[in-house]
């Protein structure tokens, strides 16, 4: 372990459970081990399991819509599209359904909760255009009347390689001339390079759960072959200044003791260098996942989600 990180005793104890996997030889599927779901009080919330159509070709795709069960049931409420982290290869983890409940209550909006498909079973641009998909559907006004929602205050945000499809989806809606449709990005350690050659990349590469080899199977599962490491909506390591102006505002968490932290935090930079206004945070101690793993999950978890819903709260105020 880095001698220059003093871990959260929870993170200590997470890590000393793991299994050596060896991930040069595992596939995905002996990966794809559901992760315990956080037994904690939750809101009380409603979820509606609903189908939206891909505009490549209309398969279905499952959407679960939290809403507060405080709500009457014809109230129109902002939204939250929120996609799961899982190296684009596994299903949500256990505390997801918690993260999403809370904002859901605590910024009193409808959440989002996309099932998008699956790698390698699916390659890239599948899960990108599905999620685009329902940022569509939710920002279009006759399909968001039926959703009761409103159209005008949507957010996106993501954990870990959702984050990394939030921001494929905001510079997709550029590219597309559909700015402005996402008025907010919530970025939770955000995947944005292939390899990457960063510090915390290279402390990190072994032994705090991320690791290096585990990264590569991910990325070979997602991405369809060499030429896509260089596509700047797979990774927005690629985008230029010019390509990030005009992004919606983001708010930005990186973990300590996480490979991605000086990616993230170096796409910051680059949202700052391109005027998009951007709050970032460093959680100390902790390690990637520590939003969406039930084993990882803190007061640290808390305060950031505490974070998120008040800055949602204030955005969704200024209509």
């Amino acid at each position: 372990m880095s001698s220059s990180v003093k871990l959260h005793p929870i993170s200590v104890a997470f890590l000393s459970t793991l299994p050596k996997i060896d991930f040069t030889t595992v596939s995905v599927e002996d990966l794809r081990q559901p992760d315990q779901i956080l037994d904690v009080p939750s809101p009380d919330v409603t979820i509606e399991r609903i189908q939206i159509p891909c505009r490549t070709d209309n398969h279905l795709i499952q959407v679960d819509v939290y809403r507060p069960a405080s709500t009457n049931a014809d109230e129109v409420l902002p939204a939250v599209i929120f996609l799961h982290g899982g190296g684009f290869c596994l299903e949500g983890q256990g505390a997801h359904p918690f993260l999403v409940s809370k904002i859901a209550d605590e910024a009193h909006c409808a959440v989002f909760y996309v099932y998008y498909s699956l790698s390698p079973e699916v390659k890239y641009p599948v899960a990108v255009e599905e999620c685009y998909s329902v940022v569509e559907r939710v920002t279009t006004a006759q399909h968001a009347k039926l959703l009761r929602v409103d159209p005008t205050r949507v957010a996106i945000g993501g954990d870990s390689a959702g984050a990394c499809l939030s921001i494929s989806i905001t510079l997709l809606e550029k590219r597309r001339h559909l700015e402005n449709k996402i008025k907010f990005q919530i970025l939770y350690y955000p995947v944005t390079d292939y390899i990457g050659s960063s510090e915390s990349r290279q402390l990190f590469r072994k032994g705090y759960l991320l690791e290096s080899d585990l990264m590569k199977l991910y990325w070979g599962s997602y991405l369809r072959d060499e030429n896509d490491q260089h596509d700047m909506i797979a990774l927005c390591s690629n985008a230029s200044v010019q390509d990030l102006m005009g992004l919606p505002p983001a708010l930005v968490i990186t973990a300590e003791a996480d490979p991605l932290r000086d990616e993230g935090e170096a796409f910051v930079r680059q949202l700052m260098e391109a005027q998009v206004p951007v709050t970032s945070f460093r959680v100390q101690g902790v390690l990637h996942g520590f939003m969406s793993l039930t084993s990882l999950h803190s007061i640290e978890t808390l305060q950031v989600i505490d974070i998120t819903t008040a800055t949602l709260r204030r955005l969704f105020k200024q209509k």
